[in-house]
């Protein structure tokens, strides 16, 4: 997208010769990036039809000098007005214009009020180079710019001192914050971070993924990623890319994460009281709301399956309980697979020194004589080998997978043992099948079918099945 408007804004290319540029690229755009990026450029320079404003290559950089050199800049899109008394700072959206924080707003005026126009260093250690020293802007905007639908909003709007005013408030101690830092918290953003071969808060457990020892290149995945890439690769590619979503969730997964959130809220409380029927929605009341609100019928059958939970509630031994971690994030770097491995259990408490992993299920339908649950549920299967290795901390030796399979008519509890050589052979070998194909893709090629129309990224896809050729091929 950038690369894009850079060429359209700064060399006065054409919008189509830019965008038809985008096919020489030495690492070409996946077919899908690329149809968002034409949608993005062309709901973006429409929007600018009109606008007399002239786009500004070089970055807005605070600078000072107390014995460190520091630089304050932003990586957003710079204009400014024909005379240099505006200056305005773009932040681009995939899907529709929403507001950034307090702090990175008023960063970003700081930096538009007061920064001195510069080039990007050559070497990442290097100073940006000054290029010059305008006069100072009378007036200082930022806006925030949704691609999807062009939709555009106002975030900041004054002069330099209310910029200096808005940072001294809010941006000064979001700096601090980040020049602070703080304890390491291995997650999704280790996969970019420069200091991960020498952090030692990222466990190292080769063979998580149950694959063999292979040079590549380090990538990030999850569970879900891997089953999205079972479906078709190219929607696990294009849900990587955060591009804007349509109906990403059926109305069966909005009542299950409906569900998950109203115990979560329970299992968050202080002291950890069991759950009681006294905790769940009144009968009769649709209790599900925003994102996850759904039908009448389908929250009744939520309230039933929230009023099964109680006997199952695992705080009813409350008192076997050493710690509690409710909706955690674990990271890990297999580094046979080199996968940064990302995973959130529904629940994490310990007993007795040992892990146990708790995993909520909500469905309307009966299990199938014979259907193994890590067949079913393969994040069960990456608990199992997490488990088993000691990922987690604790002792292994005494650690399980607990699962909570609840329906409208009952609770079905379930239990796997990661230190049972059948079930983490097992574990392994569903892992394998999902992990083998999605870490040796490189191209990430569409599978169309009648899946499709229910494909959150579909409308991006080149390739995707419209419902009469699904149908057609028996879809």
């Amino acid at each position: 997208m950038t690369e894009v408007l850079d060429l359209v804004e700064f060399d006065g290319v054409s919008p189509d010769r830019a965008l038809a540029a985008l096919a020489g690229r030495k690492r070409p755009l996946h077919a899908g990036h690329r149809s968002y990026t034409e949608h993005a450029v062309v709901q973006y320079l429409a929007r600018e039809a009109g606008h007399e404003l002239v786009p500004v290559r070089d970055y807005w950089v605070v600078r000072r000098d107390n014995g460190l050199r520091w630089e304050l800049y932003t990586w957003w899109r710079r204009y400014r007005s024909a005379d240099g008394t505006l200056r305005e700072l773009r932040r681009l959206r995939h899907a529709g214009a929403r507001s950034s924080t307090p702090g990175e707003v008023a960063i970003a005026a700081y930096a538009a009020a007061f920064g001195a126009e510069a080039s990007w260093p050559r070497r990442w250690k290097q100073p940006f180079a000054l290029t010059g020293v305008p006069s100072p802007p009378r007036q200082i905007r930022i806006v925030e710019v949704g691609l999807d639908d062009g939709s555009s909003t106002v975030q900041f709007n004054g002069s330099p001192e209310d910029a200096k005013a808005y940072y001294d408030t809010y941006g000064a101690q979001q700096v601090q914050k980040v020049v602070r830092g703080g304890a390491a918290r291995p997650g999704s953003a280790c996969v970019g971070c420069k200091q991960l071969t020498g952090c030692a808060a990222l466990p190292r457990v080769p063979g998580v993924l149950g694959l063999s020892a292979r040079p590549a290149p380090l990538r990030k995945v999850s569970v879900s990623d891997l089953r999205y890439h079972a479906a078709c690769p190219a929607q696990s590619y294009l849900r990587t890319l955060h591009l804007p979503k349509e109906a990403e969730y059926a109305d069966s997964a909005k009542l299950g994460q409906a569900v998950h959130d109203w115990l979560d809220r329970l299992h968050r409380r202080n002291g950890h009281p069991a759950c009681s029927v006294a905790d769940m929605p009144p009968l009769g009341v649709n209790w599900t709301t925003g994102r996850w609100q759904v039908s009448d019928a389908d929250a009744a059958a939520g309230h039933a399956m929230l009023l099964h939970h109680v006997d199952a509630c695992p705080f009813h031994d409350s008192g076997l309980i050493e710690e509690v971690d409710s909706e955690a994030l674990r990271a890990v770097h297999d580094t046979a697979a080199q996968a940064l491995v990302i995973s959130k259990p529904d629940l994490l408490y310990r007993e007795d020194g040992s892990w146990i992993w708790r995993e909520l299920k909500t469905t309307r339908r009966r299990q199938r004589h014979g259907e193994d649950l890590l067949d079913l549920y393969p994040q069960l299967a990456l608990a199992v080998t997490l488990l088993a290795s000691g990922a987690l901390g604790g002792d292994p030796s005494g650690s399980r997978v607990e699962v909570e399979i609840l329906r409208p008519e009952g609770s079905d509890p379930h239990m796997i043992d990661p230190t049972d050589p059948e079930r983490l052979a097992k574990a392994r070998s569903v892992l394998h099948g999902y992990a083998g194909p999605w870490r040796d893709d490189h191209v990430w090629p569409a599978q169309p079918g009648g899946h499709c129309r229910q494909c959150p990224v579909s409308q991006w896809c080149v390739s995707a099945a419209t419902s009469d050729s699904s149908e057609e091929n028996g879809a």
